[in-house]
């Protein structure tokens, strides 16, 4: 056999050599202390990777639900013409449009029995209703068919409708505000409250309903504004549309999309979700660097047989490689068992909250506009925290591995 042919099964003998040495002497620790420092690294790993795991699904669950509730009512695009009665362009077909229906919007408060609170009026005729599913799927009372069969009906959420002391069919003032000349004067217009709607977001609080006919005959037009409402297919894919019905329409005409109202919040999400991820990493960091000294120990430890085998013609790449088995054997048991607990605990996430509130007496969700806490795993996630946990491991690793291939066989006796 030629020395080319040779050279690769040589090499798999020394890989082969080096794991199999290092699972030997990694499973025969005599240093008691030693082998408690090595559980303790495999215990912090896995602590440390669940918990980033069960944080990061719930933030992702928490931005999900955040999205799908508040996108699925508010406005995706409001197109306005410079004249309040032009009609809306022809639009392509291709431009990621899911819905277009006529649409009124204003600022106001709602009163009764000296209880005032400011909200957000939209107006919405039978196509805007069909087309807001998370509404439509939320009420609590009543139905928003009401807007259009029943003039002068006012839809809220349930949590407003509750603090102001009302109920379905009770009337309401909803006091809007019109120009006049160089200030405002208020308008009252009185309507009946026909459903209430809880959708788990701070709209609750701060959205009416009305007729988009009501405000039509009602004249609001100076109090807010009349225009287009598109929703999209994806809202979070909205530059192309933007950018799609900016060219197909005259330039005096006005688009605003979700982000001037909403997009400071979802832009604060995904930064403390990015800032939690680090700050855990942190804690995954410490674990990983316990290695350092439970290898560090253990090269100690078998200083007298990596001396023997250097004398016996064993390379340093082979010792340096049978320490970092060592290592890493401890970072992947550390790591695996940390994702299938944070797996399964944030498949248990509102379980396990239940479980913590009921021993420690305290409850940690009434504050919370959710009854219970989302959570979305993502494989993609998984697999970063574990190949940034391994990385970590293997930088921690890699300092005792290279002292114990550079150890000098006679020193080594001489020490031992």
């Amino acid at each position: 056999m030629s020395l080319a042919a040779s050279l690769p099964a040589s090499l798999a003998l020394a890989h082969f050599t080096s794991v199999w040495m290092g699972w030997r002497y990694l499973l025969s620790q005599r240093g008691e202390y030693a082998a408690f420092i090595s559980w303790v690294s495999v215990i912090g790993l896995a602590l440390g990777v669940a918990v980033l795991i069960v944080v990061i699904s719930v933030m992702n669950g928490f931005d999900q639900e955040l999205r799908s509730r508040i996108l699925g009512t508010v406005p995706h695009i409001v197109i306005l013409a410079p004249d309040q009665n032009a009609a809306l362009p022809e639009l392509d077909a291709d431009v990621g449009v899911r819905a277009v229906f006529p649409f009124f919007e204003a600022d106001g408060m709602v009163a009764r029995n000296g209880g005032v609170n400011a909200v957000a009026v939209y107006g919405l005729d039978a196509r805007g209703i069909a087309a807001l599913d998370v509404l439509r799927d939320n009420m609590r009372q009543g139905s928003l068919q009401a807007l259009v069969d029943t003039p002068g009906s006012l839809i809220m959420g349930a949590p407003l409708a509750r603090y102001l002391g009302l109920f379905q069919g009770d009337s309401v003032n909803l006091v809007l505000t019109a120009p006049a000349g160089n200030t405002i004067k208020p308008r009252i217009e009185r309507f009946q409250l026909a459903g209430t709607f809880e959708i788990g977001a701070e709209l609750d609080y701060g959205l009416a309903l009305i007729g988009y006919a009501d405000a039509r005959q009602r004249g609001l037009a100076a109090t807010g504004r009349f225009g287009t409402r598109l929703m999209l297919v994806d809202p979070l894919v909205i530059d192309p549309t933007v950018a799609a019905l900016r060219a197909q329409l005259p330039a005096e005409w006005q688009i605003v999309d979700w982000r001037a109202d909403f997009g400071e919040l979802f832009r604060a999400v995904r930064l403390e979700k990015a800032m939690m991820f680090l700050l855990l990493l942190l804690i995954v960091a410490v674990a990983a660097f316990n290695i350092v000294s439970a290898q560090t120990m253990l090269v100690h430890e078998r200083r007298a047989d990596i001396a023997i085998l250097r004398t016996m013609g064993a390379s340093g790449g082979l010792i340096l490689r049978m320490v970092l088995v060592q290592g890493l054997s401890v970072a992947t048991l550390g790591i695996g068992l940390g994702v299938a607990l944070g797996v399964a605990l944030a498949y248990r996430v509102t379980e396990t909250v239940a479980a913590l509130e009921q021993l420690f007496g305290a409850r940690l969700l009434d504050a919370f506009y959710l009854d219970e806490l989302p959570a979305l795993i993502r494989v993609s996630d998984i697999v970063t925290i574990s190949a940034m946990s391994l990385a970590l491991c293997f930088v921690s690793a890699l300092l005792p591995a290279r002292r114990a291939a550079a150890l000098h066989p006679a020193d080594a006796l001489h020490g031992g």
